[in-house]
This record gives structure tokens, C-alpha cells and sequence, in this order.
């Protein structure tokens, strides 16, 4: 984890936040990683303070890859650090709502149907509407192909992540 970090150089400290799974915390706090506090709960996802660093533990998919036979390749664990301002999601302010009553039924029927849009932007990336569209679902926003590099460093991106063997 300290190498990626090692890659945003002076602006390092602008990794406000580490997103881990619970096998990956429990591991850097069996190598005596101290001052692990606690700062909240909700279902399953755990946010902590390591080292002045807000950690989120959650066992996502995506921070995990078994081990493959071919071709061979080992378990793979991820721990991704976020800059400040990595994601943000805005409202789009376009909320649309109607209500329709119909009769002629045995009871009245009202039904409300809304309709709204919401931007992502990630930090250091603008998205491609050629690859991904001009009203992407969610399988498109998570294909790193439709996110094009704007930034001219990797220290003014979203952040980084490292992968190790689990």
C-alpha cells in the first residue's frame, strides 16, 4: 500500500482514504498497525482510523479476485486510496413527477411515477460519451475504458490502488 502511495510523491498526503476488504484489514493489523480506531458502523461496512488515515472496510467484490488455474494466476486482494474530491455525484435537478388516478375499478387507483438524473465525475478523468454513452447504466460507469485520463499526473487523479497476492 505504501508504494501506491509512493506514486501521488509530495502530494501523498492527499490520500485522505484507504477502501479495503476485512481479510486485508485484519492482516495490516496482525502486522501491528496501531492506533486502528473505530469512527462508525452501518450493516457491514466499517470505517476506522489507521495511522490518521480513514480506512472503509467492506468485503466488495471488486477488492477481491480468486486464484484461476488457466491461465494461472494467484488470488488477488485490492486496497484503493482515495484523494479528496475522488468521486463526487451531483443532482441534476431535472426532477420529473406525475400522478395519474384512473376510475372505472372497484377502487380508485393512483399511481406516482418520478423520473431524475444524476451526474459522476471522477477526479482527474472526463467520460467518454463515445464508449460509454451519453446515459451510461452502472456496468458502463465501472469500465475503465469510458473514463479518459484528463489529468497530466497521476497526483491530480482520483487516487490508486494497490493489488497483492492474497
Amino acid at each position: 500500500m505504501n508504494d501506491s502511495h509512493a506514486l501521488f510523491g509530495d502530494h501523498s498526503s492527499q490520500l485522505i482514504a484507504q477502501v479495503m476488504d476485512g481479510a486485508q484489514f485484519h492482516a495490516f493489523v496482525g502486522q501491528n498497525l496501531t492506533n486502528a480506531e473505530q469512527l462508525f458502523k452501518s450493516d457491514a461496512v466499517r470505517v476506522v482510523d489507521i495511522l490518521g488515515r480513514l480506512v472503509v472496510v467492506t468485503d466488495a467484490p471488486a477488492l477481491y479476485s480468486a486464484a484461476v488455474a488457466d491461465p494461472a494466476a494467484p488470488a488477488k486482494r485490492r486496497v484503493l486510496s482515495l484523494a479528496q474530491g475522488a468521486a463526487t455525484v451531483h443532482d441534476a435537478r431535472d426532477l420529473i413527477s406525475n400522478i395519474e388516478t384512473s376510475n372505472g375499478k372497484e377502487r380508485i387507483e393512483t399511481t406516482l411515477q418520478i423520473d431524475y438524473s444524476f451526474g459522476v465525475g471522477l477526479r482527474g478523468y472526463a467520460w467518454d460519451v463515445a464508449n460509454g454513452g451519453a446515459s451510461p447504466d452502472d456496468a458502463a460507469l465501472a469500465t475503465g475504458s469510458n473514463w479518459d485520463k484528463v489529468a497530466t499526473s497521476i497526483k491530480h487523479t482520483a487516487g490508486v490502488m494497490a493489488i497483492g497476492q492474497a
